[in-house]
């Protein structure tokens, strides 16, 4: 499920999800929350909310320019802020981002952009690199991954993982070679990490990390590991997802994850 905070917004977000309905909704709650007229967001007639959606398909450029780029200067009609929602965000190719770059690089006070994506690594790093990430975790149970007995080793490579001694990183990736449970748990470490990292980097806002029993580790990575190594290991991790149910070895498949 995706959650989004309504005490404090920021202009660009990208939103992880296979499920576009609950995705809208919690953009529309996010956009009553913030003011705008209820009956007119939930029957999509809304003035100061545009959405971009093109199914499976390629979304023209000329939508991004005057839809969205071009209206930008424009100051909401009914509500305080504008809302740009664009759906399959993949579908974007590399010219219709670099259009869209400026505007988020940019953006006016009162206009809040959605990028609504299936799989964030098919972005461009400069796109990711100006947006709160927040990816469905209807599937993270928070409690167990705190419980987990190798949260703290896990955190720790990603800590010292600048001056990690390859030994090191294959003797921690050598304890999921043959258990891929073990290999599933990790992941799910990596996604709340990762996605509290990248939060707190770009914010410095301690609400955003969700990890708040290992507050001080996500803030010790985050300092530690640049923008662009971040978004190299969220694309790892993407590619480790991917590998987990394939007969692959399971000791390098973890190994490769580290590599940025």
């Amino acid at each position: 499920m995706i959650k989004l905070k309504t005490d404090k917004t920021f202009n660009s977000y990208i939103l992880e999800s296979y499920d576009y309905k609950q995705t809208k909704e919690a953009i529309q709650s996010f956009a009553v929350a913030n003011g705008f007229e209820s009956n007119l967001v939930y029957n999509d007639t809304h003035p100061d909310i545009t959405y971009i959606e093109y199914s499976n398909k390629k979304i023209p450029i000329a939508d991004i320019r005057t839809k969205v780029v071009g209206t930008t200067f424009f100051s909401p009609r009914f509500a305080n802020k504008k809302i740009y929602v664009i759906y399959d965000a993949v579908n974007l190719d590399v010219d219709t981002q670099n259009v869209l770059l400026k505007t988020l690089e940019e953006p006016k006070d009162f206009d809040i952009f959605f990028l609504v994506t299936t799989n964030v690594s098919k972005l461009l790093e400069t796109i990711k690199s100006r947006c709160i990430i927040i990816r469905d975790d209807a599937d993270i149970d928070y409690k167990r991954v705190l419980d987990l007995p190798y949260l703290d080793d896990a955190l720790n490579i990603l800590a010292n993982l600048k001056y990690a001694h390859i030994s090191d990183i294959m003797n921690f990736a050598d304890n999921f070679s043959s258990k891929e449970n073990n290999v599933r748990d990790l992941i799910m470490i990596y996604r709340c990490a990762l996605r509290d990292v990248f939060a707190y980097k770009k914010t410095l806002d301690k609400n955003l990390i969700n990890l708040k029993e290992k507050e001080m580790e996500i803030i010790t990575i985050s300092n530690t590991l640049s923008f662009e190594d971040i978004g190299k290991l969220i694309d790892n991790l993407d590619k480790l997802s991917m590998s987990k149910d394939l007969n692959i070895n399971k000791k390098i498949a973890v190994y490769n994850f580290f590599e940025v």
